[in-house]
């Protein structure tokens, strides 16, 4: 028998580690494909639920047996005459485990109502022994439990990773277009818009001053704004315009605060001396 070489060994090596990276990439792949379609368990079928957009929403079948049960003895006789076994049914709903009752809406949060939740329980239930012995007794049975499920159930699913739109939509509506006065108005034929009037705009005429009397009609005044007054007229209802700029100056009355020329000239003299005492001082620290 020929001993393995240390080529044979490397090859041997070569083919385990390619086995094993194709057995990884294999496994991560079925992993992959079944995390993304989750089913989220529903802790009862009232209250809420939160999921990602697509997931199935399920509950417990032992969470919806109390209500098959009594549904289901609304239809039973006595020592189940007509063969309405209602704690047989909920042991049958038990044993279907998770019922998938809705899915997370592709929305902030939608409503699993209770028709919902009963339309699951039905059709898990459509075989099930316990029913009734004939047929219209079997059809009583499933409607008395969906009426009772319907009655006491409905949730609310949200989408955890739901987020709004940013863009708004477009209405497809255009703004009407601007017209310009004495322009041909488009799609009517030839119309033109009419002019604007501004006649009863008051204007000022420059050069020309304009009497208080135009300014403020002697008419009621406007709502809301107090009445004009002129000060200083003549019965007549005119005032004079005075320039503004003819005006004369006022002679002050002499304050005692004022500076009179002794006191200037002492100012100055006292200013020419310190000067000089400073320029001595000087020469002498540099001499």
């Amino acid at each position: 028998m020929r001993m393995p070489t240390r080529i044979d060994r490397l090859r041997s090596t070569r083919r385990l580690l390619t086995a094993g990276a194709l057995a990884a990439l294999f496994s991560g792949a079925v992993f992959a494909g079944s995390a993304s379609a989750s089913t989220v368990l529903a802790q009862g079928c009232t209250g809420s639920v939160v999921g990602n957009i697509g997931d199935q929403i399920a509950v417990q079948g032992k969470d919806l047996a109390g209500l098959v049960r009594t549904g289901a003895k609304e239809q039973e006789i006595f020592l189940h005459f007509n063969g309405v076994n209602p704690d047989g049914l909920a042991d049958a709903i038990t044993q279907q485990g998770a019922v998938t009752v809705g899915s997370v809406p592709n929305a902030s949060n939608g409503s699993i109502t209770g028709d919902n939740v009963a339309a699951a329980v039905t059709d898990a239930l459509q075989n099930a022994d316990g029913l009734g012995t004939s047929a219209d007794q079997k059809q009583k049975t499933l409607t008395a439990i969906s009426n009772k499920v319907a009655g006491n159930c409905g949730m609310t699913a949200y989408a955890g990773n739901y987020s709004a739109p940013t863009s708004l939509p477009s209405t497809g509506m255009t703004p009407p277009p601007t017209t310009v006065p004495g322009t041909t108005l488009p799609n009517t034929g030839g119309a033109t818009a009419p002019p604007r009037d501004y006649g009863n705009i008051p204007a000022a005429v420059p050069g020309i001053a304009v009497s208080p009397g135009a300014r403020y009609p002697t008419s009621a005044p406007i709502a809301g704004l107090p009445t004009p007054e002129v000060l200083g007229g003549n019965p007549a209802g005119q005032t004079d315009v005075r320039n503004a700029g003819d005006a004369d100056a006022i002679a002050a009355a002499p304050s005692s605060t004022t500076v009179q020329l002794p006191m200037l000239l002492a100012v100055v003299a006292l200013a020419a001396v310190s000067a000089a005492l400073v320029r001595i001082w000087v020469l002498r620290k540099l001499s």
